[in-house]
Formats: C-alpha cells, structure tokens, sequence
C-alpha cells in the first residue's frame, strides 16, 4: 500500500531520511511529480530505472536547494554567463548542463562528463533537498512512455508507481509550469529543449540564442 505524506516539516524530514538511507520517494516539483533519489547511491539509481521500466541510458539530472550551489557540481569556462542564467530564472522550470565536477557520480550520469543542474522553486521540493544536504536527483514519477502530454499528477503517479516506491510526499500547491527548458553551456551554448521559459527570454541573457 502506497504510504502517502502531507508536507509537515516532520514529514520533509522523514523523506529526507528516506533518501539518504537509499530510498525513492515522489515528491512535487515545479512541473510533475517527480522520483527523488540520493544520485550517490548507485542501487538507488538502477532502482529508479527498474521502477520507471526504462533503460539506464539517461543521465538523471540534479536539483539544488539554492541557485549558487551549481558551483558544487558544475564546472565553467564562462561562470559569469551561467550566472546570468541562473540569476534571470532559478528558482523555476530551466536546466543547465555543465561539465560535471570530479565529486559528482558518474553512475548517475550513465557515463557521461556533463551534468543537468536544476533550481526549483516549489517549497517542498526544496525543503527536501535542505534536509538531505546536498543535491538529490529525479526524474518524472510515472511509466517510461506512458504519461506523454500530460503533467504527471499525485492519481497518476500513485496509480502507475505508487506501489514501487517508498513514500509519496504531497506537495500542497497545483503545479502551474508545463515543460522545463533545457539549455547545453557546457561548449557552445545551445537550447535543447523548449519549455515554459521561451526562446525570447533566453535571448534577453545570451542574444545569441535569438538566431
């Protein structure tokens, strides 16, 4: 039977506990509900594939509890450029990459040197992350391939995962935000993904991307 929380302050730290001892735990982030992990616990991450049914061929991507902290994880030939971008819009829907630091698990990066850093704004979300410590991965809390075009909500994300994780924590408020953006920094600047913040706003930070 799923075990679901309400996002009391001793329920934040219980989840918390939860990760750090190696759970999964789906919680709210700023556009679905998502499966939060400790990316440094190498069961952990084959879990979370196992429990999605998808391979283990996607880097997970990071989430920080405050917008500077991409400097723990992530390198920069251009850190004033990343500033920029991350002081017009973390907290909210934009993933970095960025060459990964030497501190950050290879494992949960499927191998690869970069590393996808988000900032989120949702308050349970980030309570989270202040009481694991340190950055937590997470991915969206339903079925490879079986939640396209929707936001993966708290029926959906019980119904389709509820039975495979170890608690699910509300998080309160309704989602608003569809889509993250996604933005490559790591050589050349590049928009991978569209999202809710549009080609225009990241124009006005890097003119470039206005090509």
């Amino acid at each position: 039977m799923t075990t679901i929380l309400n996002p009391s302050p001793d329920n934040i730290r219980l989840a918390a506990q939860c990760i750090r001892d190696g759970g999964l735990v789906v919680c709210p982030s700023d556009t679905n509900l998502a499966i939060a992990l400790d990316p440094w616990n190498a069961e952990s991450v084959t879990r979370v594939f196992a429990v999605k049914r998808r391979p283990a061929n996607s880097p997970l991507t990071f989430f920080i509890e405050k917008p500077e902290d991409w400097r723990l994880y992530g390198e920069a030939a251009d850190p004033d450029l990343v500033d920029a971008f991350v002081n017009a819009f973390w907290p909210g829907p934009l993933n970095i990459i960025l060459p990964a630091k030497d501190n950050v698990p290879r494992a949960a990066l499927m191998g690869s040197d970069t590393i996808s850093i988000g900032c989120l704004s949702n308050p349970t979300a980030t309570g989270l992350i202040r009481e694991v410590g340190r950055a937590v991965a997470m991915t969206s809390a339903n079925l490879s391939g079986q939640a396209n075009g929707v936001l993966v909500d708290l029926h959906l994300a019980v119904r389709q995962i509820g039975d495979a994780v170890d608690l699910v924590l509300e998080g309160g408020a309704v989602n608003t935000t569809l889509s993250s953006t996604i933005i490559d920094l790591s050589d050349e600047p590049k928009i991978l993904r569209h999202g809710d913040i549009i080609q225009a706003h990241l124009a006005a930070v890097y003119p470039a991307f206005s090509a």
